[in-house]
């Protein structure tokens, strides 16, 4: 495709071009014609959650990143039928996740006093702070802001209670590969590697899918 065709196609499809877009568009169109194949399947095409889950997770991310660049995921949970107070929930989440590591020192230094855990006083913020949206989403939404913030404990812990809950492992999937493009492969493969990783050793049930994970994997 010519450089001016493929530029008008992502203009079409998406309403706007980006910087990258003209650039790579008049450099690499090869290049470009590739990632918008990738991107479209990534984030345009429906998947495994619903528009408005999808959205709802992206909110949380955006969020917990500080990301200033991505108000079209708002623009497109508008026209998925999110509400205002859904959004402002998913934004109160990525800022409760962020409660964890204050919450897990009290538990523990403190424990004599409060006589609490972690997941108990976290869970509590949680249920305050979904407002809105059902509980299997608003999980989605503070696993991957656990994910893109590399937080061990907190990840497992989601990660057990969707499926505990009974969340196809294929729409964790889904929402986790959202990592990749604001926070980069390597914050995927953190939370993949966690992921098996916690089938081999326990703290996650044994998968339909990847059954206790026995199987090789490159880690470096």
């Amino acid at each position: 495709m010519k450089p001016s065709a493929l530029l008008e196609q992502l203009r079409a499809e998406r309403g706007y071009l980006l910087s990258y877009h003209e650039v790579y568009g008049r450099l690499e169109p090869e290049f470009l014609q590739e990632y918008a194949d990738l991107y479209r399947a990534f984030t345009l095409r429906p998947r495994f959650l619903t528009p408005r889950q999808r959205e709802l997770v992206w909110t949380g991310l955006l969020t917990a990143i500080h990301e200033h660049v991505g108000s079209l995921h708002l623009e497109r949970a508008v026209a998925a039928g999110v509400t205002a107070e859904e959004l402002a929930a998913a934004v109160t989440l990525a800022g409760v996740a962020d409660a964890w590591p204050s919450l897990a020192f009290g538990a523990q230094r403190w424990q004599q006093f409060i006589h609490a855990e972690v997941a108990q006083l976290y869970g509590a913020l949680l249920e305050g702070g979904r407002g809105p949206i059902e509980p299997g989403t608003a999980t989605l939404i503070v696993l991957v802001v656990q994910g893109a913030r590399r937080r061990e404990e907190p990840f497992v812990h989601h990660l057990r209670q969707l499926l505990d809950a009974g969340v196809p492992e294929i729409q964790i999937a889904e929402a986790l590969s959202y990592l990749l493009l604001p926070v980069g492969a390597n914050t995927l493969l953190w939370a993949t590697d966690l992921w098996l990783q916690a089938l081999r050793d326990g703290r996650l049930p044994e998968s339909p899918t990847f059954g206790r994970a026995d199987f090789r994997t490159r880690v470096e």
